[in-house]
């Protein structure tokens, strides 16, 4: 059933008063506290409907109303109201993020700790798959007798000394007929056909044994996949207990024991497919131990591809507008910080 203009102001107001109470909203607190010209009587009536209807909880029979998950739901698609970043907290973040460009995992933790910040929630971030990225090059330099060092630059530098017996005139050809075949590749592209056609080349062209391209093959394929397990980075775990829903040890203790657990963090991040912002709220988390909690995340892009993924999980009456506006500031800035440091390399 369609909410009227009226149900929807009330259940706006309840959900408002309640992210910043934590107490369950009586009819006389709405009218008190809200412009919206109806009485006591009135709104309590509308609270009832609300009830009924499945947005709202009564948790004790003396008590006022609190929103349910269907309540959230509702009021994150169509009764958010739009939060605006202070331009002192975009300046102080767009200074942090800059300085730390250099190192992609910093700027990443970086943007963890900043999200936390701003949301006071605790904050999950997942770091790049490197086997989403394309080899940009690759390069082979002599440092000694039978000892050459081979470099592999994707959105990363990974390099492996080598014990080949070949020249400096060798090394510079045979990296010029490896990155003919392969930059701009992912794992995914380098097939066998591939490598039997630069096996082909490079006989065609040089004087090297086999064994030599199968090394320089095993190391060029263990860079852009071995990389490619997760890095997560949690941020202000112990925040939950500033809220009074996790005042209970034991559901406290869960709860950090869930966070303390890479594997699951892992799991629940991926559980988040949106290309968007997503949120997901108390029974939609498909993790029981977060049932009273919600998850907002948002992707963070390299070149225009997903990279990762920044999510804030925090009690179900958390302050959505101010987070949903904090991580699209942020991934916004990661975007455009990292997109000009790519076109840059």
């Amino acid at each position: 059933m369609d909410l009227n203009d009226r149900k929807r102001k009330i259940l706006q107001a309840i959900i408002d008063e309640y992210i910043g109470t934590a107490e369950p909203v009586g009819s006389r607190s709405i009218s008190k506290k809200e412009n919206l010209g109806l009485s006591s009587a009135t709104i309590r009536n509308e609270m009832a409907d609300l009830e009924e209807m499945g947005y709202l909880i009564q948790p004790h029979t003396s008590a006022g109303r609190i929103p349910s998950d269907e309540g959230y739901r509702f009021y994150v698609n169509s009764l958010m109201r739009k939060y605006k970043i202070g331009m002192e907290a975009v300046a102080q973040l767009q200074s942090v993020l800059e300085t730390r460009v250099s190192q992609l995992e910093k700027l990443i933790r970086y943007a963890g700790a900043i999200a936390s910040n701003l949301t006071e929630y605790t904050t999950v971030v997942t770091a790049p798959k490197e086997q989403e990225f394309e080899i940009n090059k690759i390069d082979l330099v002599p440092i000694a007798t039978q000892t050459v060092m081979l470099i592999v630059v994707t959105r990363t530098v990974r390099n492996k000394v080598m014990n080949i017996d070949i020249d400096s005139a060798t090394c510079m050809s045979l990296a010029n007929i490896l990155n003919e075949h392969l930059a701009g590749l992912k794992a995914g592209e380098i097939t066998f056909d591939k490598i039997q056609d630069i096996q082909k080349d490079i006989e065609n062209r040089l004087s090297l044994h086999p064994k030599v391209l199968i090394d320089i093959m095993h190391f060029v394929y263990e860079t852009i996949t071995d990389s490619g397990e997760t890095e997560i980075y949690v941020n202000n775990a112990k925040s939950i207990l500033k809220y009074p829903e996790y005042n209970d040890v034991e559901k406290a203790e869960k709860i950090f024991t869930f966070l303390d657990d890479k594997e699951n963090l892992k799991k629940l991040v991926a559980s988040s497919d949106a290309d968007g912002i997503e949120a997901k709220i108390g029974k939609e988390n498909d993790f029981e131990i977060l049932q009273d909690c919600s998850l907002v995340t948002i992707n963070y892009s390299l070149g225009n591809k997903k990279a990762g993924k920044i999510g804030v999980i925090g009690p179900k009456r958390m302050n959505y507008s101010k987070v949903f506006a904090s991580l699209d500031l942020i991934s916004n800035e990661i975007d455009k910080i990292l997109n000009e440091y790519i076109s840059d390399e």
